[in-house]
């Protein structure tokens, strides 16, 4: 069996591109990658004569991009990618591509003969834009994104043979737009349970809850902040881990002085800093499914999050679920967890099985069976 796989971000260079890696690595494991087409890559151990990477243009591109507020020069950055990888197909019998680098591509193996896949590791494309616009407005601001940019996500939805999802939130907001559930495969993501686990010493000092994540509107993490004002703990600690998106800064400023709110940017290794809190807290508007829950939940913390970040927490088992932009609900549960220490020791304890039911092996291994089977049902 013969698999291409295609991504336009750098590959195993973090983000999606880690979890591309891992996928690749599964695939690979089970001698089905034929092909890796990716927009740039940093060196593992998958054999490089099987790699095809765009390199220097893609890497330019996209760094620019960062700074590009109307969002047009990631879309011209990934139509120009897709061009590329269709010109490196080659016959395959499965053809993975990644939401917003395939279109062409997907077409193209298509007249191959390829079984295609469209990965989406957030919610449908719809519901997203809907769900930001609404939270920018509601503080004032207008939330961008070209219309082109839209149409393409959906063109790929409709193209592909199946859409790879992460989660059950996912897939609900699939099917509320209409989406066949025959065409979803559903394969929740996974962590290094060697790297990220709990820490040798008992947590001391004063209870410390956590974030991490990009600090921006999507992220909730301006609920976050409300909730922790609401509960005014003057000897407790809010970590936040994470850039800051530049529209969201003229929001942050009156919280840069809030008892016991810690700014520490972006950590790049930060299984530290899991280390040293008692509780996670993610109150995302919309996700597929954040790894930093899962990373959390490795390192044994209890986790409050939405619904709508797509995490494997269970409600009352690993933490909590609240409703998104529900900031009583937010303070209640923290203050539910400062509170109750056995309950915040065995939702801990709870939190590390289950991630070590979700491992990166075990992710490769399920894409690998998924695809074999989409093999043999044609």
């Amino acid at each position: 069996m013969r698999v291409i796989y295609s991504i336009g971000v750098r590959f195993a260079g973090g983000g999606i591109g880690s979890i591309a890696y891992h996928a690749v690595r599964g695939l690979h494991r089970h001698g089905l990658l034929h092909r890796l087409l990716c927009g740039s890559y940093r060196a593992t151990e998958i054999p490089e004569a099987r790699i095809h990477a765009l390199g220097l243009l893609s890497r330019v591109l996209r760094k620019l991009a960062v700074y590009d507020v109307s969002r047009w020069l990631t879309y011209l950055h990934n139509a120009l990618y897709d061009r590329w990888a269709t010109r490196h197909l080659v016959p395959c019998d499965v053809f993975h591509g990644w939401g917003g680098f395939s279109l062409t591509s997907l077409r193209r193996a298509k007249a191959l003969g390829a079984i295609t896949i469209v990965e989406r590791a957030s919610s449908h494309i719809l519901y997203q834009a809907h769900i930001l616009r609404e939270e920018y407005e509601r503080w004032g601001l207008s939330f961008r994104l070209p219309a082109a940019s839209l149409r393409r996500a959906v063109a790929e939805f409709e193209t592909a043979d199946y859409v790879l999802i992460p989660s059950d939130f996912v897939r609900r907001s699939f099917i509320e737009r209409g989406f066949p559930p025959a065409r979803l495969i559903q394969i929740p993501f996974g962590v290094d349970i060697h790297r990220f686990h709990p820490g040798e010493r008992q947590r001391s000092g004063p209870f410390r809850v956590l974030y991490v994540g990009q600090v921006s509107f999507q992220k909730g993490v301006l609920y976050l902040l409300q909730a922790w004002e609401r509960l005014r703990w003057s000897d407790a600690e809010l970590w936040i881990v994470g850039r800051e998106e530049r529209d969201i800064l003229p929001l942050l400023r009156p919280y840069r002085k809030v008892p016991g709110v810690r700014w520490l940017g972006f950590v790049r290794d930060p299984v530290a800093t899991y280390q040293q809190a008692h509780v996670f807290a993610f109150p995302s508007l919309q996700e597929g499914s954040a790894l930093v829950t899962y990373e959390a939940l490795a390192c044994g913390l209890p986790v409050v999050t939405t619904p709508n970040a797509g995490s494997v927490v269970r409600d009352g088992i690993e933490g909590f679920l609240v409703p998104i932009r529900d900031v009583e609900a937010l303070a209640a549960r923290l203050e539910q967890l400062r509170a109750d220490e056995q309950l915040r020791h065995e939702m801990g304890r709870a939190a590390r099985r289950r991630a070590e039911a979700f491992t990166w092996e075990h992710y490769g291994d399920r894409l690998a069976e998924a695809m074999q089977s989409l093999r043999e049902q044609r």
